[in-house]
């Protein structure tokens, strides 16, 4: 950008100062001028003992286009002067202004910024008088002209009483003057320059801010424009940016203007919090925005943890901190799943909700590790028992009527011939409750940690790590790690584990039947 000029002087109080920086608030009190061009929407013009000043606001542009390249600012003198000092014309994106013989106007400056009007862009300019032949002349630009002597001396024009500007909610409109009450984040991550989030209750809106026309579409870690919306409970809700469209969450809005977005979230779209959110690209380890409150108090649902019930309902995983499991690449695919491990006693509960394989048996197989060591690694089939207690070790396990049914956890490497729930032998360590849905599957699971510990041939209370792997759904270890007060009893917490030595493939599972 060109460098800072200042109307001199400025005696009064009063006296407005024009910066050539693109930022149109000085030109309020100047008359502006009504313009035949579709490419200029209006402008006007100022000046001191030294310098013309124009503002123009011109309608599109962008930092491979500027409307007002090659339009003329033309000079009518009294004393009939022709040749290069008629004319003005801007030239290489609005950097540059030549005189009438194409020869580059010595000391002239320019700036631009977006506006905040939806596809407008303010441009400044300051033009030394020495470029004039005369003082006495007249000044026509797109169908406007202004004689010299009606032309404002800054000294004479003030800026309006400057109020703090009130926030009176976000209308996603492409227009970004009702963002003027919202502080701004200089963020300056990747290609985003700055962002600012409200949570009105209602909605979740957000303001970005770029370094080129559309470059936050395909930013991030992967470069695919996906961000997420990470609440205290660890949950994600991953949508992405387009500039005219946001996929991955019904009912998002986006309008893109000059380099800015703005989006609104439905609140009910945002998945489980307890007081806070944050904002930032999916998948990414530190979030841009964090702990974001509702600017309502949210009192329609209670959001404390009461320990869990193996019942098939899953409500009581509401408000229990989740891991994201992601299927694919890192964010190259939607549809990650969400999982929690709880232990409570001697009782190991589990929980996971998948979105993108639905009623396809992506529960089975999968894995318990204890204290991250692989050869305390139990993997798990499913199977069914009827009621007399005979074993099914093939049960259907996709393309289900949609429902709940329930399963029981199977050792895979047992090698166990046994074929009723009460053979002394049967290696059944808990039972899953399975939901197949029209856009989920959701499970949750207990597993005796007593027979788990024996199995191991290991006290229970040794047991102060354990994990989860989901072969079927992603890559991470979904952990719980607790004190030793029962088997592993006390404080919880939710935690992504990197895989050890025992990774599995899809395409190298083999289930003994």
């Amino acid at each position: 950008m060109a460098s800072m000029l200042v109307c001199m002087p400025c005696v009064s109080a009063g006296a407005v100062s024009v910066s050539v920086d693109g930022n149109a608030e000085e030109w309020e009190n100047v008359a502006m001028q009504e313009s035949d061009s579709s490419k200029v929407e209006k402008w006007a013009v100022a000046q001191d003992d030294s310098y013309l000043y124009f503002y123009i606001q011109q309608n599109g542009g962008n930092q491979w286009g500027m409307p007002i390249d090659g339009t003329q600012i033309k000079f009518q003198y009294a004393d009939g002067t022709t040749g290069s000092k008629t004319m003005l014309q801007f030239t290489n994106l609005a950097k540059e202004i030549r005189d009438g013989s194409y020869g580059l106007v010595d000391g002239a400056e320019t700036a631009y910024e977006p506006s905040t009007e939806k596809g407008k862009y303010e441009v400044e300019a300051a033009v030394p008088k020495t470029f004039l032949a005369d003082d006495d002349f007249t000044l026509s630009y797109c169908g406007a002209s202004v004689v010299s002597e009606k032309i404002p001396d800054c000294k004479d024009i003030s800026l309006p009483e400057k109020e703090e500007p009130v926030y009176k909610g976000i209308t996603v409109d492409g227009t970004f003057s009702d963002w003027n009450a919202v502080s701004k984040t200089d963020v300056n991550v990747d290609v985003l320059e700055k962002m600012a989030v409200v949570f009105d209750g209602d909605y979740l809106y957000i303001y970005f801010k770029e370094t080129d026309d559309g470059a936050l579409t395909w930013s991030g870690a992967f470069s695919n424009g996906k961000f997420t919306i990470y609440t205290d409970t660890g949950r994600n809700t991953s949508f992405k940016l387009n500039k005219d469209s946001i996929d991955g969450i019904e009912g998002a809005k986006v309008a893109h203007s000059n380099k800015q977005y703005e989006i609104a979230i439905p609140a009910e779209a945002i998945k489980q919090y307890k007081e806070t959110i944050s904002v930032g690209y999916y998948m990414s380890d530190k979030m841009l925005i964090k702990d974001i409150a509702n600017l309502k108090e949210d009192s329609s649902s209670d959001k404390s943890f009461s320990g869990i019930v193996y019942d098939g309902k899953y409500a009581d995983w509401d408000y229990y901190p989740h891991d994201l499991v992601q299927y694919s690449t890192p964010g190259s695919k939607g549809g990650d799943a969400e999982a929690a491990l709880y232990a409570d006693g001697d009782v190991l509960y589990g929980h996971v909700r998948s979105t993108l394989h639905v009623n396809e048996g992506e529960f089975q197989p999968f894995a318990i590790r204890i204290n991250e060591k692989d050869k305390y690694t139990i993997n798990f089939r499913l199977v069914t028992v009827d009621k007399d207690g005979n074993i099914n070790k093939d049960p259907q396990l996709k393309d289900l009527e949609k429902g709940t049914y329930e399963y029981y956890l199977w050792d895979l490497n047992s090698g166990s011939t046994a074929t009723n729930i009460n053979d002394p032998d049967a290696p059944i360590y808990g039972q899953m409750m399975v939901t197949y849905g029209v856009s989920s599957d959701e499970m949750e699971y207990k597993v005796d940690l007593e027979k788990l510990a024996k199995h191991f041939d290991m006290e229970a209370s040794d047991m102060k790590i354990i994990q989860a792997h989901y072969v079927n759904i992603g890559g991470e270890w979904v952990t719980f790690a607790g004190t030793s007060t029962g088997p592993v009893m006390g404080l919880s917490l939710c935690a992504i584990a990197v895989i050890g030595g025992l990774y599995f493939k899809k395409h190298k599972i083999k289930v003994v039947k």
